[in-house]
């Protein structure tokens, strides 16, 4: 959460230092998810590196969809917020192109099928996982609901938080990011010229934001109020 005592020079150091490490986190975590080949597992870990590196800067979004959940809460300004966007997508583009160059390929997420039960199928599978993933920072980043007060252990939660909601993705390959999603499909589109990728690239932008938005929703109204009942009796 920003903090609201710092001086206006202060103030606009910690958004400049949180907007440059998102964007260093952002692009390190493309590069790794590239790298993976798709394996979960070692998308997982790549975010778990990036995260640790930019959490205690940044609060560790590296996903526009994480910050729209934190400005909903409140957590961040409007300015913050679109800063943090602008960074995350300049980050996404810098790992995909140092891919192109140093691994000479790209890969990016792409619905397969549309037909309209599997685009519905595909926008239900990115909104279901973000949901999943987003509540459970939301449960972590609040002192009175966190599992841990540990850094490294909500770290650690929130990666295997990330590896288990891709389940809810397996025919949209589980991007649950819609800055990662944009950088990587349009690089890709500008490589390749396969300009019919960017049909579906609706579903993992709309995907994610929505599962964030219900998520900051069931957090606000369902969870934390039964959270505070449940150890209110304990």
């Amino acid at each position: 959460m920003e903090q609201q005592n710092l001086t206006f020079s202060q103030r606009h150091a910690q958004k400049f230092n949180g907007a440059l490490i998102e964007m260093i986190s952002m692009s390190l975590f493309a590069y790794g998810i590239v790298c993976s080949n798709g394996s979960d597992g070692k998308i997982a870990l790549a975010f778990f590196g990036s995260l640790a590196l930019c959490a205690p800067i940044s609060g560790g979004h590296i996903n526009p969809a994480v910050t729209l959940a934190m400005w909903l809460t409140r957590q961040i300004s409007t300015g913050t917020c679109l800063l943090y966007w602008i960074a995350q997508l300049i980050g996404a583009f810098g790992g995909a192109f140092f891919c192109y160059m140093i691994l000479g390929q790209i890969n990016s997420p792409m619905v397969t099928d549309l037909n309209f039960h599997w685009i519905i199928a595909d926008f239900s599978g990115e909104a279901l996982g973000s949901f999943s993933f987003i509540l459970m920072i939301l449960i972590q980043c609040n002192p009175r609901t966190t599992f841990s007060d540990k850094p490294i252990a909500s770290i650690t939660l929130i990666a295997l938080s990330l590896h288990l909601s891709r389940c809810y993705t397996f025919h949209s390959g589980g991007c649950l990011n819609p800055g990662m999603a944009v950088a990587l499909e349009l690089f890709q589109v500008l490589k390749t010229n396969e300009v019919e990728r960017l049909n579906s690239m609706w579903v993992f932008i709309a995907g994610p934001f929505a599962g964030s938005i219900f998520a900051v929703i069931f957090f606000k109204l369902i969870f934390q109020p039964a959270f505070n009942r449940y150890y209110k009796k304990a």
